[in-house]
């Protein structure tokens, strides 16, 4: 018997019945507090006053009867257990009333202490378990509705959906009408065959399913699917959280592609090999050519240390480096291994944490590299050698004629060939006089081509192409006005460059004589010259209506030495190879586009 402070409230209209039960209550309950409302509108007024703890209710009251007085006391206080006071006519109402809420009821004419006592206790405690239970049931509702996974429950009989959350709404894109008209396989693609799960749940509560889903706008997703048996209203059912998982089995997808990816590459790795090593510099995974090469086994070296396969002071050295990538940085150091040379190149791999706990090296064989290079620099050696023999023996060759040609040279001017009367005599003299003057120009020429490659560092300074191509025109006015010669410039673009003055005076010079020298016959020669500005160049174009050149015959040995295009008897081919190497030695470059009979264009490029 519970002897507690209750708080009880009798509504009951009847002074005798409410005096009877009022003896009971404390006989049972002695240190009770109990209110007495005679109607039901008083018995409201202790409830919204007092903090009753469960209510007698008489059926018949002045303002309610029945089961409409239950109505309005459960509706308002639904937290307080009702147990109804009736006579042995008011049964059957007694009983519809339980089935709507209330938790007992007692025929008035058979209680006693003893029964009031057991039903007010009862009642009490099943109002307690009701209320536990309605309120795990709204939290569950609450996580059920507010989990951000799908969560869906099925028949275990029939497999129909019974209800979803809003997450599993928005994720497939059914609405909830549709989901309550489906079963759990119609999620399944179409063309995957139905997966019965009920003989499963029946033998194992807990069950995780890994299979494809497809939304409602067909797209097929993976999922995790885990299961467990409830209850709903009854019946045995699934409860179905969805975890989608298509991102995660990408990834990882993609992950063990790329590790096959490295594999492949490594284990292909071309005249080396790469690999990963720890903070104690122990090989975790190491592959390459060079082992098949060396018919070795990349396996032989895993787990051990890696700077132990060098001797000192070398594997100090790579330590170092080792030690310095492991500090977040790159290093790139050439070392030795036996007898063969390898560029070595460390990366750290750095974890999600940002911490560094793996380095990756790459070692690439560059003895036959090295070897090369030592060899190049050899032949580099040797033909820079040879070319300063063959400058030298220009120089002494031009100057050892320079001599004797001046002595000829003199004795020619000396001799008077008046005097002489033998017309064979006389032609020999000619015929001598004529190749020592080509001779002469011949040693001429070469020196200067030798005095321009030998000169580099040629001053170079501020000049105005204008005024150059100005002075240039006036020294050979008179050519110039003997073909008739149209000359059109425009500099407007850019007029200054930075070049060597006596070089493109002499440049400038060679191409306006030779637009003279190979102009046609059949019109008047015409000269165009204009510039052009870039970023870091100017650009000359220097154009004549001439001859032009075939440069399907003569395109690889237009600025050769002594290479002759046209038959003119003064031409030597000298023109061209020195403007080619007055212009390269300033470091531009100089084309030509032409077209027989058309005229040509050379396109000067001077560097700024």
């Amino acid at each position: 018997m519970r002897q507690s402070a209750l708080q009880i409230l009798v509504i009951e209209d009847n002074p005798g019945d409410y005096l009877l039960v009022s003896e009971y209550l404390e006989e049972s309950f002695p240190t009770a507090h109990i209110f007495h409302g005679d109607t039901l509108k008083k018995g409201i007024g202790f409830l919204e006053k007092e903090n009753i703890d469960v209510i007698l209710l008489d059926l018949t009251l002045p303002d309610g009867m029945g089961i409409s007085s239950f109505h309005t006391i459960n509706s308002r206080f639904p937290q307080v257990p009702v147990i109804i006071l009736t006579g042995l006519g008011d049964t059957e109402v007694a009983l519809e009333i339980l089935k709507v809420g209330a938790q007992d009821f007692i025929v008035k004419d058979d209680s006693n202490p003893a029964v009031l006592a057991k039903s007010i206790n009862y009642g009490i405690e099943r109002s307690k378990i009701h209320e536990h239970l309605k309120k795990s049931e709204e939290q569950y509702k609450f996580l059920f509705n507010n989990n951000p996974l799908p969560i869906c429950a099925y028949e275990i009989d029939g497999d129909r959906i019974l209800m979803v959350n809003e997450a599993a709404i928005e994720h497939y894109g059914y609405s909830e009408r549709e989901f309550l008209s489906m079963t759990i396989h119609d999620l399944r693609p179409r063309r995957e065959p139905t997966i019965d799960f009920s003989p499963t749940v029946r033998k194992s509560r807990n069950l995780i399913l890994d299979i494809q889903h497809q939304k409602k706008n067909e797209e097929i997703i993976d999922i995790e699917m885990r299961t467990h048996e409830i209850l709903i209203e009854g019946k045995r059912a699934c409860l179905a959280v969805i975890h989608d998982v298509t991102e995660t089995n990408r990834a990882k997808e993609q992950l063990r592609e790329s590790e096959q990816m490295f594999r492949t590459i490594s284990e292909n790795f071309p005249n080396g090999a790469v690999a990963i090593l720890d903070k104690d510099f122990t090989i975790l995974y190491t592959a390459g050519k060079e082992f098949h090469i060396k018919n070795v086994e990349a396996s032989y070296f895993e787990n051990t240390d890696y700077t132990s396969h060098f001797h000192s002071p070398i594997k100090e050295k790579v330590r170092d480096h080792l030690i310095k990538v492991f500090n977040g940085e790159n290093a790139v150091f050439e070392t030795s291994y036996e007898d063969l040379s390898y560029m070595i190149s460390a990366v750290p791999l750095y974890e999600t944490s940002g911490s560094i706990n793996k380095i990756l090296i790459a070692s690439q064989n560059i003895t036959a590299q090295k070897r090369n290079e030592m060899e190049k620099e050899m032949l580099i050696e040797e033909l820079t050698q040879n070319n300063s023999d063959l400058r030298q023996f220009s120089y002494i060759t031009s100057h050892n004629l320079r001599a004797p040609l001046s002595n000829l040279l003199g004795i020619i001017k000396l001799l008077d060939t008046s005097l002489i009367t033998d017309p064979m005599n006389l032609l020999l003299l000619q015929n001598f006089e004529e190749c020592t003057l080509q001779l002469n120009e011949t040693v001429n020429d070469l020196l200067n081509v030798l005095i321009i490659k030998n000169n580099v560092n040629a001053k170079k300074e501020e000049l105005d192409i204008r005024k150059v191509f100005e002075r240039v025109l006036h020294s050979v006015q008179t050519a110039i006005e003997k073909k008739q010669t149209t000359v059109i410039t425009d500099f407007d673009e850019a007029y200054e460059v930075l070049f060597n003055k006596t070089y493109l005076e002499s440049i400038l010079l060679n191409l306006v004589t030779n637009a003279v020298k190979y102009s046609s016959p059949d019109r008047p020669l015409e000269i165009k010259v204009r510039t052009k500005k870039t970023a870091d160049e100017v650009i000359l174009y220097f154009s004549d209506n001439g001859l032009g050149i075939d440069l399907h015959r003569y395109k690889d040995r237009i600025f050769g030495l002594y290479q002759r295009f046209h038959d003119h008897a003064d031409s030597k081919g000298l023109g061209l190879y020195i403007v080619n190497s007055q212009i390269r030695v300033m470091g531009g470059e100089i084309n030509v586009e032409s077209e027989v009979d058309k005229g040509t264009t050379f396109i000067i490029t001077f560097k700024n």
